[in-house]
């Protein structure tokens, strides 16, 4: 199997206002899918068993924040509608992507006394992802 990094990462948020391009400038991005479960023991179970429910998802990004970032902030403020194209090894024909619709969370600012400030948006999953390829 063949191991990969994230620097091929690539990574747009489709909203209302255009299509922001957040690769450029990324530190990280993280995806933690999830589901909703419920407890099914019951009578002389020994242990517990669970029925899984409803699928759910987030996605946290950080990246470098730009001078001027007006069109970043105002298109990551909370509850902005869109969608995430995620290309984990780039978008070369035939690598894999992951589109999801999500809901912005609102941009967040760090503004360290000796570092570069940096920028972060938690993505709710507000819907299927779509699994497919460039």
């Amino acid at each position: 199997m063949a191991e990969y990094t994230g620097s091929n990462l690539s990574v747009s948020f489709i909203h209302p206002s255009g299509t922001l391009t957040l690769n450029t400038d990324y530190r990280s991005l993280s995806a933690t899918p999830s589901i909703g479960m419920v407890q099914a023991t019951a009578g002389s179970d020994a242990n517990h068993t669970y029925l899984t429910t409803i699928k759910d998802g987030k996605y946290s990004y950080r990246g470098v924040a730009q001078t001027a970032g007006t069109v970043l902030k105002a298109a990551l403020a909370p509850g902005v509608i869109g969608t995430l194209i995620i290309g984990a090894e780039g978008t070369t024909a035939t690598n894999q992507k992951e589109t999801c619709p999500v809901i912005s969370m609102g941009a967040s600012y760090s503004y360290p006394y000796d570092n570069i400030v940096e920028i972060s948006c938690d993505f709710q999953a507000n819907g299927a992802v779509v699994l497919g390829v460039y």
